[in-house]
């Protein structure tokens, strides 16, 4: 009987059971948590190509308004393609889960904000950050290296003044922020873990 509830699964999911225990070797994840987020991943992949783009991602629950499921999307895609394999989808869901420690969670928080990749938040990325939150709106960018214009509803001298603010307390010396710097704060902030979470 589990052998045939096996292969029904293997077949009804699209996943080989071998494919299956290698994914759950490697992830927070259960095997039934695996097929879950395979049935997810196949609802989202809308034209069929078995690869999630931004514009098929930003369905995905969590990220529909999050102004920077776009940066994320980056991250965690195919050699910073902007799409996403199976296997890249589990990574990025393995991340975001419950079960996994925390400072696995502030790395790639860090990333996230480390815009410019050089592992320090200096103030550009500060502010195009800064921008992506304040003047976000639900118009999604099409072009994964896109960068919009900054809005009315923050001008370019108020972002500057938020941001020096900003750097001002978390980074004094004006050498930008360093990982060690970004995790002494964020453990400070007793929210960030239960935040920085998606759903199944």
């Amino acid at each position: 009987m589990f052998w045939f509830s096996s292969f029904f699964s293997r077949e009804k999911s699209g996943l080989s059971l071998q494919e299956t225990e290698q994914l759950v070797s490697n992830s927070p994840f259960t095997r039934e948590e695996i097929l879950r987020l395979h049935s997810k991943y196949r609802h989202l992949d809308v034209n069929g190509d078995n690869s999630l783009s931004y514009e098929e991602l930003k369905f995905l629950g969590e990220l529909r308004a999050n102004p920077l499921a776009h940066r994320i999307c980056l991250l965690f895609s195919e050699g910073d393609s902007g799409h996403l394999s199976f296997q890249n989808f589990v990574d990025m869901m393995a991340v975001f889960s419950y079960r996994t420690p925390p400072e696995i969670k502030l790395i790639w928080a860090f990333a996230i904000w480390d815009f410019d990749g050089d592992d320090v938040i200096g103030p550009e990325d500060i502010k195009y950050g800064l921008d992506q939150i304040v003047n976000y709106q639900d118009d999604f960018c099409k072009e994964v290296e896109t960068k919009k214009q900054l809005e009315d509803e923050m001008t370019l001298h108020e972002l500057d003044e938020v941001v020096q603010i900003t750097l001002g307390e978390i980074d004094p010396d004006g050498w930008g922020v360093s990982y060690n710097d970004f995790r002494s704060v964020l453990m400070r902030m007793p929210d960030f873990l239960c935040n920085f979470r998606m759903s199944m």
